[in-house]
């Protein structure tokens, strides 16, 4: 059973605590736990799943972050296939989704699945959430070095603050948030690990959701990635199966979202929206503006997690930096830092 919002009270230890309910936190806990580790997850967030994100306004409901899974690694295959027997997810449509294709020899041979949640991309996090003992609505402000482990200062969001106690600790925020959070307690790591941290940029993506006037004129599946300033993707949430009333998802691409980043919602949203209507078939009402400040990693790292062990206490990082910026590569991220973890308590 999931404690999901539950608000921890006092001081409370864990093997293993996972800062970050997305899908590389979210899967490291379940592999973590699968051994035999107390294993708790935090998050700020109100829902578990990080850009696995859904939104609802009215009768419209929007996925505004990540829009679809691919499956390429054996092991994220096999689970996409348990996944798809539980109803969890559906394939959405097969091949790219591109306007214009970059790789038009790729484009031709492309006939590889792409993957929703059921009925939206949240119902993934909510699936993998399911058993946890999650906690959300938590904001970690500092980390620093306990007596045996790892000290973490945490304050609900309505209220209370209390220290949290672990062994080990596995950071999947973004990067740049995590290594704050280790500055602000003074926590050393390695010149290796923190030089490959450092290196881990992100671009930056602005959604606007919209509600259309009239039907869209996108493909039959909903789906449109683009190379074509100021958009990199629109999605059709009606005829996605995430919305029962008209919703569109308009997202900028990266050089709009930093040059339009300090704007107000109201510019944001005339000037997305109106990029988006000759591609639409129809213009809208922007209805929410949402800023995802680390969207998409510029660069992978040369591994798919990291650990250091230099202070006695283990701490791991993972997420989609490490693999690609895709659903698939933070999964596969989270079962490394899980693999890093099982090692290090093997060998303390």
């Amino acid at each position: 059973m999931s404690t999901h919002d539950a608000t921890p009270t006092g001081p409370s230890a864990t093997d293993v605590l996972v800062v970050g309910a997305g899908m590389a936190g979210l899967t490291a806990a379940h592999e973590l736990t699968r051994t035999g580790r107390s294993v708790r997850v935090v998050d700020k967030g109100r829902a578990p799943g990080g850009r696995l994100a859904t939104r609802r306004v009215g009768a419209a409901t929007f996925d505004h972050g990540a829009q679809f899974l691919t499956a390429r690694d054996p092991r994220f295959r096999e689970r996409i296939a348990t996944w798809h027997e539980d109803g969890v997810v559906r394939t959405w449509f097969t091949g790219l989704p591109d306007l214009v294709p970059r790789d038009p020899e790729r484009a031709a041979t492309d006939d590889e699945p792409r993957y929703r949640g059921v009925p939206t991309m949240r119902s993934i996090a909510e699936h993998l959430a399911d058993g946890l003992d999650l906690h959300l609505g938590v904001r970690v402000s500092a980390i620093a070095r306990g007596d045996d482990g790892w000290r973490i200062a945490a304050a609900h969001r309505d209220g209370g603050s209390w220290p949290l106690d672990a062994g080990s600790l596995l950071m999947t925020a973004p990067v740049p948030q995590s290594l704050a959070l280790l500055d602000t307690g003074g926590v050393p790591l390695t010149a290796d690990v923190r030089q490959q941290l450092d290196e881990l940029t992100y671009d930056p993506c602005i959604a606007v959701l919209m509600v259309p006037e009239a039907a869209t004129t996108l493909p039959e599946h909903g789906a449109l990635r683009l190379d074509q300033p100021p958009l990199s993707f629109l999605t059709d949430n009606l005829r996605s199966g995430a919305s029962a009333a008209p919703a569109v998802t308009v997202h900028a691409d990266a050089e709009a979202s930093r040059r339009l980043w300090d704007a107000d919602d109201e510019r944001v949203t005339q000037e997305l929206v109106a990029a988006a209507a000759p591609l639409l078939g129809t213009s809208g009402t922007g209805v929410y503006v949402h800023r995802w400040r680390y969207a998409a990693p510029v660069r992978s790292a040369a591994v798919p997690a990291l650990i250091d062990t230099s202070t006695g206490a283990p701490i791991a990082f993972a997420g989609d930096a490490f693999v690609g910026g895709r659903l698939e590569g933070a999964a596969r991220s989270g079962l490394a830092a899980a693999e890093l973890l099982t090692d290090a308590a093997r060998t303390a």
